[in-house]
């Protein structure tokens, strides 16, 4: 009986190591995709998707972003960034249009090709891509950390004060 009890118990505790093992695999693999051209165009069309639809949410974007962009710019700074570089008042919409794709042969890099809702026809927006820690991200909105992208913004021959508070510093 001893023996039986024993070797019940052993069985028992292989079970839960081997479910506390699969559980922890589950965690780590959360999100996780397998290089392909399915994830990768999923993940472009979706970063399309909140650029067009959500963009008053930038946030969103974020986490697209690659871990060199993060590394450079916080989640904060991008949000101002983003909403300071979408007042410009020249800038042409940023509502893109997924059209194809190409993609490396061993599927860890790649560039989407979307057309651009724009005045001119024929504008596109090239978006290169990365796989990095099993997932698909975006390499985007490169001129933010550097503040390049403020530039534009010196050529105005007039003050945009008056028509724009997205800094939530203006009078009240």
């Amino acid at each position: 009986m001893k023996k039986n009890s024993r070797r019940l118990v052993w069985i028992c505790a292989a079970v839960l190591v081997c479910l506390g093992v699969t559980a922890g695999l589950c965690a780590f693999s959360r999100g996780r995709v397998k290089p392909s051209r399915e994830e990768a165009e999923r993940t472009v069309c979706a970063f399309a998707e909140d650029l067009n639809y959500h963009y008053k949410e930038p946030e969103r974007l974020y986490d697209y972003l690659t871990k060199d962009f993060q590394s450079r710019m916080s989640r904060e700074e991008f949000v101002r960034a983003f909403v300071k570089e979408r007042s410009y008042p020249y800038l042409t919409p940023l509502f893109i249009n997924y059209e194809s794709m190409e993609l490396a042969e061993d599927g860890r890099s790649g560039k989407a090709v979307f057309s651009q809702a724009a005045r001119l026809p024929g504008m596109v927006y090239e978006l290169p891509f990365v796989y990095e820690d099993g997932r698909y991200k975006v390499i985007a909105f490169e001129d933010f950390p550097d503040g390049s992208y403020l530039e534009k913004f010196d050529k105005l021959t007039y003050s945009l004060d008056s028509y724009f508070d997205n800094m939530g510093e203006g009078e009240q």
